[in-house]
């Protein structure tokens, strides 16, 4: 692989020196001119789902609704979620944390953008049976050519997160727990690995009763959000794979190690296999104490 290429976007000159250990230097044309338009020039890729192709209008105008702080504010942190009634139907917009420079050239040259690939991934998921918030659409801001800003658009929904009721919740929910493990075993078996499994990401709706052919319907349903973060599988995800899967639960509580051998049991493990799963689990929290402690500087405890 060459240490250094040149590449043309919007009649400027840009050109990439890659230092080793994966560094990247980038260096950029002089501005001659502070009022020169390619300076600012902006541009909007959108990219909608079939279904939703009518919205095209107002997706173009969801950087301005989100600059102007506009809709119901859901989260607000490295990223922006808000929430929109658009044509009588809630939409869900994430603001993904704007680029620097670096990861500018990253997201146009080497890889595709979180929104991207959360929109990808929601189509993936769905085609595989698995539930998620309808995509709508993803969106990216580019500037000068180079991938700035993005957007994930999805329907909203009324899914709960399972935190409440597997964690904070004393006795936790048995009935949930079991059925989550099992969800989460229906998962791996059919080549999804949700890189950020935890306990916010992972929404639940009560069910029970029959359909109207007379079938029972279970207990519970699942949905997966934050999902920028995959990996799909032609066949089962492999069993390591599956045991650091499963460390991003939570620490290694009685829930957990209840998930876990239900798990286990859906999975046909051995007593060997959750043995192992459990010396897995025990090694990433060690691990990332340490990590928090390093960049806590000392002051990290762990409270569970």
């Amino acid at each position: 692989m060459p240490n250094s290429f040149t590449f043309h976007l919007s009649t400027q000159v840009f050109s990439i020196k890659i230092w080793k250990y994966g560094r990247y230097f980038v260096n950029l044309p002089p501005i001659r001119n502070k009022t020169t338009k390619i300076d600012t020039q902006t541009n909007m890729h959108i990219e909608t789902a079939p279904a939703y192709s009518h919205l095209r209008t107002w997706l173009s105008d969801v950087p301005r609704l989100m600059a102007r702080s506009e809709g119901r504010l859901l989260y607000k942190g490295r990223n922006e979620v808000r929430l929109f009634l658009v044509d009588g139907r809630q939409v869900v917009v994430k603001r993904f944390k704007r680029h620097g420079l670096v990861k500018m050239v990253a997201y146009t040259l080497f890889r595709p953008s979180k929104a991207r690939r959360a929109y990808e991934n929601a189509m993936e998921l769905q085609r595989r049976g698995f539930a998620t918030p309808a995509p709508i659409a993803f969106m990216e801001e580019r500037c000068c050519g180079l991938v700035r800003q993005v957007y994930y658009v999805c329907e909203h929904t009324d899914a709960q997160p399972i935190r409440p009721r597997l964690i904070e919740q004393d006795p936790f929910d048995q009935t949930l727990a079991t059925a989550y493990a099992r969800f989460v075993a229906q998962l791996h078996e059919a080549g999804v690995l949700h890189r950020d499994l935890n306990p916010t990401n992972v929404l639940f709706k009560e069910g029970g009763g029959t359909t109207s052919s007379g079938r029972s319907r279970p207990p519970y349903t699942f949905e997966l959000i934050d999902i920028n973060r995959m990996r799909f599988y032609d066949g089962a995800v492999p069993r390591a794979e599956c045991m650091e899967n499963l460390t991003l639960f939570y620490w290694l509580t009685p829930a957990y190690r209840y998930i876990l051998g239900e798990y286990a049991a859906a999975r046909r493990w051995t007593d060997e296999d959750t043995a192992e799963a459990i010396r897995v689990k025990e090694r990433h929290d060690r691990r990332w104490i340490r990590r928090k402690q390093i960049t806590h500087l000392g002051r990290y405890e762990v409270l569970h």
